[in-house]
């Protein structure tokens, strides 16, 4: 191997995390987003690894799974809710890329 095959790999390998650090970043962007738009407040949020069957078989590896608590300012309640984000195919961070799974009732 040469230095500037290394050299190459080594661009790809920064430029790979990069893109990664990206996506998860605009997805959390497009959560925070989300929630302002429809008066919620976000009181905690961690990415799913353990989804709900509802979701785990439909969830491409695209897309980025969060489990949130968020205060409901219009009834004044805390709920809870996986959302997914991101396009099937592709995980792009579209603002209609958003699909919620409400784990109460309301």
């Amino acid at each position: 191997m040469n230095h500037a095959t290394v050299v190459l790999m080594g661009l790809l390998f920064v430029a790979a995390g990069y893109l990664s650090y990206r996506h998860y970043v605009n997805a959390k962007a497009l959560l925070y987003d989300w929630a302002q738009a429809n008066r919620f407040r976000i009181l905690h949020a961690r990415r799913g690894m353990f989804l709900p069957l509802s979701m785990m078989f439909t969830t491409s590896r695209y897309q980025v799974v969060y489990h949130v608590s968020l205060y409901d300012e219009s009834t004044h309640r805390i709920r809870t809710a996986w959302v997914r984000l991101g396009t099937r195919y592709w995980g792009v961070m579209d603002g209609d890329a958003i699909d919620v799974k409400w784990e109460d009732a309301g």
